[in-house]
């Protein structure tokens, strides 16, 4: 977890997350058992009733549950769990950005993954592509054009803070176009200093990519094509003692405003300063000259430090996932004010927009269901149930076809059996919940 390269990424041992939690530590409960028990018998009993070929056009959205490797598929429609299928992996960033809409017909899912990134297909959810960029950490988003894939390797807020030797990171540029004869190939690195590259996030129009970078207290501003950083643009004073800490961002769909969450504090995994959080709102009419118009503090209503978020559709609210609080936050992105807070009855660190961006579907760690909330009404209109720690999620407009191994695996890891590699997924310090 010091952004330096590895080379062990499939070694099951490693630690994604200092501290990492097992959701089966405390055994399986009774309940779990027999819903999972049930599952394969029913699963098995149907065997060969599923398989009638993948379904493009209808609204679905892909949950990780990081304590299984199982993902919960869900129609988005009416926000029916359909099943969990296991796949061997998980993601707790996925690319969920662009590609996801209704109108898209894009049919990869792109996971943050140790080591580097891997693509699913979602019409199989089979792996169809893994690239590695020698990072534990990675932050993928699509350009909106669904040509590239953006990647910011090695920035994490337990970074050490006095690295020894001549440690570097990277931001790399993917082909990501499935009918392109270079797919799955880099085609664009940049290589940082140790500056902690931590996300990356795009307008809509696809030219520029915003990359906070933690250890260097700065947002890198990338052209796509050419690939490489323009602008460098330092993030100001910190609200309390330490260091600001930009780790993770979001650009609005309108390209008007960018969310930076900062940590507020020093790096590393017991830190001299705790971190405490804040939220940094951004003008970026100017996408190269980027303007901090407001960062608000705990002092200003933050319940607790924002991990990630996501801006609606219409610009004006966004939602900061602030899992010490088990609620989602809600903010006023004009006013720069909290408006209040939802309760999603457990911890989240992320989440991403169904197909037709009206719901917000958030992935709760530690109640073992996905919060869907509505935009318009700004409440938490249902949960519907995943698999084990679900972490990340993303939309898409494909139902995938699984087929009877995938389901019964995918049971029988909800009883906490040990089957695969169980890849693992890099998660903010304390978050990862990798059984």
């Amino acid at each position: 977890m010091d952004g330096s390269p590895r080379n062990d990424g499939h070694d099951r041992d490693t630690d994604s997350s200092p501290g990492p939690t097992d959701p089966f530590t405390d055994g399986v409960g009774r309940r779990r058992l027999l819903e999972s028990s049930a599952a394969v018998g029913a699963t098995v009993s149907v065997t060969g009733c599923f398989s009638q070929g993948s379904t493009e056009g209808v609204p679905t959205v892909f949950v990780f549950n990081n304590g299984d490797r199982t993902v919960s598929v869900i129609d988005a429609e009416t926000d029916e769990h359909l099943e969990n299928a296991f796949i061997d992996t998980t993601a707790s960033f996925p690319a969920n950005q662009y590609g996801t809409s209704l109108g898209s017909t894009y049919d990869g899912l792109w996971l943050n993954v140790n080591e580097g990134v891997r693509a699913v297909d979602q019409h199989t959810l089979e792996g169809i592509e893994r690239v590695e960029t020698g990072y534990e950490p990675n932050y993928p988003n699509l350009t909106p054009d669904e040509k590239h894939l953006i990647v910011a390797s090695g920035g994490t807020t337990t970074l050490d803070p006095e690295p020894d030797g001549q440690e570097t990171h990277a931001i790399v540029r993917i082909d990501a176009d499935r009918g392109s004869d270079e797919f799955g190939e880099v085609t664009g690195k940049v290589e940082t200093e140790y500056t902690g590259p931590c996300d990356t996030t795009l307008g809509p129009d696809g030219k520029y990519a915003f990359v906070p970078e933690i250890a260097n207290e700065t947002v890198a501003i990338l052209t796509v094509d050419p690939f490489e950083i323009v602008e460098r643009v330092d993030v100001g004073e910190p609200a309390g003692d330490g260091k600001v800490l930009p780790f993770m961002g979001t650009a609005s769909f309108d390209g008007e405003t960018l969310l930076v969450e900062n940590g507020e504090g020093e790096l590393g995994t017991a830190p001299a300063i705790p971190r405490e959080g804040s939220e940094s709102i951004w003008d970026i009419s100017d996408p190269t000259t980027p303007v901090e118009r407001e960062r608000i503090t705990r002092d200003d209503g933050l319940p607790a430090a924002p991990i990630t978020s996501e801006i609606g559709p219409d610009g004006e609210i966004a939602y900061l996932f602030t899992p010490d609080a088990e609620r989602v936050t809600v903010i006023d992105c004009e006013a720069g004010t909290v408006e209040g807070d939802l309760d999603i009855g457990g911890r989240s660190i992320s989440g991403a927009w169904g197909p037709a961006r009206e719901k917000l579907y958030v992935p709760v760690q530690t109640a073992n269901h996905v919060a869907v909330i509505d935009h318009a009404e700004r409440a938490v209109a249902t949960t519907v149930d995943a698999g084990a720690s679900p972490t990340g999620a993303v939309a898409g407009a494909i139902r995938p076809d699984t087929d009877t191994s995938q389901r019964v695996r995918g049971s029988l890891a909800a009883l906490g059996i040990d089957i695969g590699e169980q890849e693992r997924a890099n998660c903010p310090n304390g978050h990862c919940y990798c059984g």
